[in-house]
């Protein structure tokens, strides 16, 4: 037998490679039920070239695009979704129905006869690995499978299932005769439920493109990720767990869309996720109000104590330090995208009792030492954490800012004092100069992925420290992708969205390309995986890429940070000051030949694309922003020296500035001030 390390690792070898980069290229169009000889390169024949990529639906209600399989007796099983009839007979008997991607919502089925009364199953799965008459477990409870739902069948008859059985994540719909009897079925179709304040499903506000064709597939996948985890907060998962089936009718929230961990489950707020899928959501959709209702959530079941909820409703769980922060810290994200006073003003006390709530927790060493363990994975020892320790900088130095927005001048340096001492003792006690790296605990000889990766991304870390821990965190690589030493060895994919993040924040050659590098190979290896949902990315993994439960989430927000990377490295677009009025165009390029797309800031979109031709020293760009927005644009040196051009007109030399404020730090040359509509060339000076 095949085992699933031999078997992943031979689907990545050099001999399969082309293999793989014509299923990079056909996917889109697979997915949405073409055949190979269907399907074509993307072009704009049919719109822009970045829509054949895009999985959302083009209607809510959707219909199968294959059969998985059959078992039993089944006549014409395409026939239900294709204009025929599927004709199930005899107890036991099945066929799946493949959607071709995972989705979210309510099923209908259309029965034309029956051999009179008669009882039919439905069952729900993500991976082609679980099909079966039961469905995937999400409800958290004792129960090892959530079982099936059971239509009663007479004659002609329409079936929708209860609204309170919504299921959040399936690929894979498996109709089964739990009688004796026969019926013909001639209709089925799920009503896509997801993004709930989302006309068009598929009109996002934001877009990515490059050279690099499973970078596209990846930046869509991450999107649509997010998308499926955008619910109606009365759509979340009900707790306790019910005693049969599952139940989505849980008040999750306020507001009418939120955003929530996982599609399947938890359907609940969870503040760790949030640091990822804020700024994926706001890359892909320009969506900020489902992250306000979310942190406006968590902050609505503060503790009197200033303690913050480690989950929000229905769950309502506390008891983590790290998650507490992470609320904290997730208030600047939107804050940040949006620059809404108004909402900062509503929950500015709260976040102040928040901070004083964990400042006491700081120690004789100048360090946070924890004591409410539950984390992302795991349970953490209590003590100095990194990864605390990390959010603990980032809450205060971030808190600064916010103090000043709310004119609070004794506050904001108070904050930034704290930040500065933190940052300096979480040097002097955790930072190991021999490995290049941060350690987990003080006394620890791990090297976490996690606070290392988030050290780099947020700025802790200095760039040659930034620089150092990117090449460390290249070392925990397998062939399938990152894996975190501090979670026993397996796949990080919350600590991999951070670390995708980090390579870039880190900046410089090496690490721009193990930012790309680490994208391609653990995101392209889940969304490439036959057992996958060819759509959405994944809760977790072990070091071989085994899924090894139902319960697992293969539709989790958390894993969408290569959205968020793509837009704000690779492309190189992300706000610079609060709502976008100061945006950032500083592109890493790595080995890609070009890329283009949009950010929409509060002043409206700004687009930008950019093409390099190594062989040639050349560098194009374009950029259009908003009148009153102002633009710090950078054009990649390369190491050489470069003459910069803006609209024709020579702006740097190679030496000094000619306009636009001009200036160099080796690896870039940077221009200040860039709105409207500009076009920018870098030439470098041969010899």
């Amino acid at each position: 037998m095949t085992t699933w390390k031999s078997r992943h690792r031979t689907a990545l070898t050099a001999a399969t490679s082309t293999a793989l980069v014509a299923m990079a290229l056909l996917a889109p169009q697979l997915a949405a039920g073409a055949t190979p000889a269907q399907t074509a390169t993307p072009s704009s024949a049919a719109g822009h070239p970045w829509d054949a990529y895009n999985f959302s639906p083009q209607t809510r209600t959707l219909a199968p695009v294959a059969v998985q399989s059959t078992t039993g007796s089944v006549t014409d099983p395409s026939g239900a979704f294709s204009g025929g009839s599927t004709r199930l007979s005899g107890t036991g008997s099945t066929v799946t129905f493949d959607f071709g991607k995972d989705v979210s919502g309510l099923v209908t089925l259309h029965f034309a006869a029956s051999d009179g009364p008669q009882r039919v199953g439905l069952a729900f799965n993500e991976s082609s690995q679980y099909v079966s008459t039961t469905s995937d477990a999400s409800t958290g409870g004792p129960r090892s499978r959530d079982g099936a739902l059971y239509a009663d069948v007479d004659g002609a008859t329409t079936y929708t299932m209860p609204a309170k059985n919504l299921r959040g994540g399936f690929r894979y719909l498996t109709v089964f005769m739990d009688s004796a009897g026969g019926v013909d079925l001639d209709g089925v179709s799920a009503y896509f439920t997801a993004a709930p304040k989302m006309k068009d499903p598929r009109a996002y506000a934001n877009y990515f493109y490059s050279s690099d064709d499973l970078l596209n597939r990846i930046w869509y996948a991450g999107a649509y990720t997010i998308q499926l985890n955008t619910i109606d907060p009365q759509t979340g998962r009900v707790w306790e767990a019910p005693a049969e089936t599952w139940d989505n009718t849980g008040d999750v929230g306020v507001g009418d869309s939120i955003l929530v961990d996982g599609a399947k489950r938890d359907r609940t707020v969870w503040p760790g996720d949030l640091g990822i899928e804020i700024p994926s959501a706001y890359a892909a959709f320009d969506d900020t109000e489902s992250a306000r209702n979310s942190l406006t959530t968590l902050y609505q079941h503060q503790k009197s104590t200033g303690e913050l909820p480690y989950s929000g409703p229905m769950m309502n769980k506390y008891g983590s330090d790290t998650y507490h922060l992470w609320t904290l810290a997730a208030s600047w994200d939107y804050y940040q995208y949006t620059g809404d006073r108004t909402w900062v003003d509503g929950i500015w006390d709260q976040y102040k009792r928040g901070v004083d709530y964990i400042s006491p927790k700081m120690d004789d060493q100048g360090l946070l030492s924890i004591t409410q363990t539950s984390d992302s994975v795991r349970i953490l020892p209590k003590g100095e954490n990194l990864i605390a320790n990390v959010l603990m900088w980032r809450v205060l130095s971030t808190g600064s800012q916010l103090a000043e927005v709310e004119g609070d001048a004794a506050l904001a340096r108070s904050y930034a004092q704290r930040a500065a001492a933190l940052r300096t003792a979480i040097n002097s006690r955790l930072w190991d100069e021999n490995k290049g790296a941060y350690r987990f605990y003080p006394d620890s000889d791990v090297y976490a992925q996690d606070g290392n990766a988030l050290a780099a991304w947020y700025g802790l870390a200095d760039q040659s420290q930034a620089r150092r821990v990117s090449a460390y965190l290249t070392t925990n690589w397998n062939d399938r992708g990152s894996t975190s030493p501090e979670n026993k060895g397996n796949l990080g994919v919350f600590a991999g969205s951070m670390e995708a993040n980090a390579h870039f924040a880190a900046g410089g050659a090496a690490a721009d390309q193990a930012g790309v590098d680490l994208i391609r190979r653990q995101w392209g290896a889940m969304l490439d995986d036959p057992l996958g949902t060819g759509s959405t990315f994944w809760e977790s993994s072990r070091p071989d890429g085994c899924i090894c439960s139902t319960y697992v989430s293969l539709a989790h927000a958390w894993a969408t940070g290569p959205t968020t990377a793509l837009t704000s490295y690779v492309l190189g677009l992300r706000p610079a000051s609060a709502g976008g009025r100061a945006f950032d165009f500083v592109p890493h390029t790595a080995d890609l030949t070009f890329a283009q797309g949009r950010i929409t800031t509060t002043l409206g979109p700004v687009d930008a694309s950019w093409r390099v031709d190594p062989a040639q020293g050349t560098y194009h760009a374009e950029l259009t922003a908003p009148d009153g927005s102002e633009g710090r644009v950078a054009v990649p040196t390369y190491g050489r020296q470069i003459s910069v051009f803006v609209d024709g007109k020579l702006a740097w030399n190679g030496t000094k500035a000619k306009g636009y404020g001009a200036h160099t730090d080796g690896e870039y040359v940077y221009l200040e001030g860039l709105a409207g509509h500009h076009v920018v060339d870098g030439h470098r000076h041969d010899g």
